[in-house]
């Protein structure tokens, strides 16, 4: 797949540099301030003679084997001490969401050292900045590009899963939405699943910590009681957000779009004739997450706002004890165990550096492995903590027998309902309307955006959409599905869609011959089925095995038959009609509920909120691997910070939990530091 995105050249190509530059000074962001440089000499000669003396022979590094308790790291595994690099208060494993945030707000106390790993780059090119540049991205050299094993609900096909290999994460290569979910999902989290200090009252002030909301925020804004009532009142003017759910200040940018397709319009007009409330803020829990209405986005001045953009940049050329390192695997986390071969505290990683030398990394206070839903549990499995049969089926000494590692895997399936415009091939002139390679072609497009940070370069082509709840949902249940409109006419699965897109070449030259159109997509928001990650051996290269079990749910089936359905019902009212021509899938040939059910089994594909693989839980839960403050049972100095650790998947995208979990994590993981100290 092609990698270069070039929107323009020339004096054209200088004004893009020139945005980018404004944009960074804004941000405080220092060019070129990424590279590894060494630690500031820290004097912690007091705290580490309190910490050695209960761990007895501290300076020996360990491994899990099953001949010794602990083990020096043998020859034979190459590695030796970073010289420049050799010790840390906090090392985080993964540069995603979660890691971007903990690397910010750890490193707020300038006496503490923190090193952050990446196995990806910088991810910082034009082609992730620029909204409208995400065709680019899904199968090109930022991503994992994960793929399932065959699912037997799906007709023994494999899932292509788009997972972020860079700083940024996922997030960073995303389309953008913000949303957090319902209140329902956190007290959910408490009730049914035990992770005490996580409820909606709990989570709220850190969403409103770590979002900056552009929008005007109104204060003491009374309700009128009626949330459907209140919904419409907001949507007849200009939104607004209350100031009990957002605030100013906060390092990631949510915005509203700064460029609606008069398509989204229409499905916005045409959703709303089938009976679908218009919501003005899907984030206001007040007003509950149902309805229609355009997406807020995480974007700053036009450009995406990821969570390195947000949160690493504009501390990375300024302070001194955060180090970043790119291009580095880390292979295991050290371990100490006791007389009897059990994981005690870890001490440490073992990685490959960007030159592959084989490097021991050294954590005075703690290892945080923020490296997502399915490379955490990997992670943890190479260090012998997982499912003890999974373990040693690949030959790996147990530390800790965690049934729940690589469990409760959750990911939202998603269909398309596609349509072409009544000349497709003519109507693709049109490019502020139908989205095609015209799109990157049109000089007033490309001046909208250098000059005014607007146009359709901004679109995260999901614009317009909402929540809904299906014949399926029990009562009391929150929204299972999602509806989005995206002005870009799909093949069922939008992947093979944008890759013959990005395939034709960068947006000036691009050959790729996409017919105009509009695709109504539904989304699954809240699965019921639950698959897993388990290794496939003991060697980091090699990638984990991934059971998506998908659809294995009658409840899941028949939400997204309901959803595809009703985009339907949507798609047939006249603010759409007016510019459809013909019905390209599923086709006008599949009517019925089995054969609808077929075409979604033969097509679906992930809306990427894959979560849960590492949940937290109560203390006497065993298939929660983690504590509700995040940390490894039966392990010091090891915790989970990403969304792996969410018990259920709250409806929408990943990305504002996942940086919310983080920033309460940081919270946590100080509180319990300090109190240490204190109880000296």
């Amino acid at each position: 797949m092609a990698t270069c995105f070039v929107v323009c050249a020339g004096a054209t190509g200088a004004a893009v540099g020139a945005r980018r530059e404004s944009v960074a000074l804004r941000t405080g962001c220092v060019k070129g301030s990424f590279g590894a440089r060494s630690a500031r000499p820290w004097d912690y000669e007091g705290e580490l003679r309190a910490k050695r003396a209960h761990r007895s022979g501290a300076r020996i590094l360990a491994v899990a084997t099953p001949s010794s308790n602990k083990q020096a790291v043998p020859a034979a595994y190459g590695y030796t001490h970073d010289r420049q690099r050799k010790q840390y208060d906090y090392v985080i494993v993964g540069g995603g969401a979660a890691g971007c945030v903990l690397a910010n707000r750890l490193s707020e106390d300038r006496n503490v050292s923190v090193l952050l790993v990446e196995s990806g780059g910088k991810g910082d090119s034009l082609r992730v900045s620029i909204p409208l540049g995400f065709p680019y991205l899904p199968g090109s050299d930022i991503d994992y590009k994960y793929e399932s094993e065959p699912e037997s609900a799906l007709f023994n096909r494999r899932i292509f899963f788009p997972r972020g290999h860079m700083l940024g994460g996922s997030h960073a290569m995303s389309v953008m939405l913000y949303h957090r979910g319902s209140a329902a999902d956190y007290d959910g989290w408490v009730t049914e699943y035990g992770a005490t200090g996580w409820s909606s009252e709990d989570v709220l002030p850190y969403f409103r910590k770590s979002a900056h909301q552009t929008r005007k925020i109104e204060h003491d804004r009374s309700s009128s009681g009626d949330g459907k009532d209140e919904r419409q009142k907001r949507a007849q003017k200009k939104p607004t957000a209350s100031s009990k759910f957002h605030a100013k200040g906060g390092p990631l940018t949510v915005s509203d779009l700064k460029c609606v397709n008069p398509l989204s319009n229409a499905f916005l007009e045409a959703a709303e004739q089938t009976g679908l409330p218009l919501n003005p803020d899907f984030n206001d829990w007040e007003l509950d997450q149902s309805g229609i209405g355009t997406f807020q986005v995480t974007q700053r001045d036009g450009m995406r706002e990821s969570p390195r953009t947000a949160y690493l940049q504009p501390v990375q050329g300024t302070r001194r004890n955060l180090t970043v390192m790119t291009g580095c695997t880390v292979e295991r986390v050290m371990l100490d165990t006791d007389a009897n071969g059990s994981a005690v505290e870890a001490r440490g990683v073992m990685l490959l550096d960007r030159d592959q030398r084989k490097v021991v990394v050294e954590a005075r206070r703690e290892v945080i492995l923020a490296a997502g839903s399915i490379a955490t549990p990997q992670l943890l499995m190479l260090s012998g903590i997982g499912p003890r049969k999974d373990l040693e089926a690949v030959g790996i000494p147990v530390a800790i027998d965690s049934p729940g590692v690589g469990c409760n895997l959750q990911d939202q399936p998603a269909a398309m309902l596609s349509i072409e415009s009544k000349q497709p091939y003519v109507d693709k002139r049109r490019s502020d309307l139908y989205y095609t390679e015209a799109t990157g072609k049109s000089i007033r497009t490309l001046l909208r955006y250098l000059f005014l940070g607007s146009g359709p370069l901004t679109s995260p082509m999901c614009e317009a959409g909402g929540f809904v709840r299906s014949g399926a949902s029990k009562a009391g249940e929150s929204c299972d599905l999602q509806l989005r409109f995206i002005p870009f006419v799909s093949e069922p699965d939008p992947y093979f869609s944008l890759g013959d897109f990005a395939t034709g070449g960068a947006y000036l030259e691009n050959k790729s011959n996409r017919p105009a159109g509009y695709t109504l997509q539904t989304v699954l928001a809240r699965p019921k089925a639950r698959g897993r990650v388990t290794l496939k051996s003991a060697d980091v290269r090699d990638r984990p095995i991934i059971h998506a079990n998908w659809l294995d749910n009658k409840q899941d089936m028949k939400a997204m038959v309901e959803g595809l359905k009703l985009c339907r019902k949507i798609a047939s009212r006249a603010p759409l009609t007016a510019h459809a021509g013909a019905e390209l899938y599923p086709g006008p040939e599949i009517q019925s509920d089995a054969d609808i059910e077929t075409y979604i089994r033969e097509s679906c594909h992930t809306a990427n909120a894959i979560v849960g693989t590492c949940r937290m839980g109560a203390d006497d839960d065993e298939m929660a691997p983690l504590d509700a403050q995040l940390k490894v049972k039966g392990v010091r100095g090891l915790r989970v910070v990403d969304s792996s650790v969410m018990p259920t998947l709250p409806g929408g995208q990943a990305g504002a939990p996942t940086m919310m979990i983080a920033e309460k994590a940081a919270d946590l993981i100080r509180a319990e530091h300090q109190a240490a100290i204190a109880s000296r």
